[in-house]
């Protein structure tokens, strides 16, 4: 009698990744300007090679700008979003696996109180009693 050890998931099952494995995955190429003698102001197009979102990014001035699909930048609810998900993810190719909603969960931006808490507290303007 021959049997059949088969302990791989089905077709149709998607493995459960962690948030780390979720990020973006980045071709990088600097941004060029002729005004600077080095031919390079700092600046970097980030694509990600697998939803192939599109950023600039400057790393002096913390500037993150997302961009849609025929290079324009984005404004709004859908520029944040890409924006959010630059450093930490998730990757929207993921979002369809385990796990991704739990991902953009934990991710999401806090409210601005709640990351002006400690500043609060310390100049004396926060509710604690």
């Amino acid at each position: 009698m021959d049997r059949v050890w088969n302990n791989a998931p089905p077709a149709a099952a998607k493995p459960e990744l962690s948030p780390t494995e979720m990020k973006h995955s980045f071709a990088v190429q600097p941004v060029r300007s002729p005004r600077s003698k080095r031919g390079w102001q700092g600046e970097f197009l980030c694509h990600c090679v697998r939803c192939k979102w599109t950023f600039q990014v400057n790393p002096e001035s913390g500037s993150i700008i997302a961009f849609n699909n025929v290079n324009e930048p984005l404004a709004g609810d859908e520029a944040l979003k890409r924006v959010a998900s630059f450093a930490a993810g998730p990757c929207p190719a993921f979002a369809d696996f385990p796990g991704y909603q739990e991902a953009r969960e934990a991710t999401r931006p806090k409210p601005i109180r709640e990351r002006l808490q400690p500043i609060l507290h310390l100049l004396g303007f926060d509710r604690a009693a």
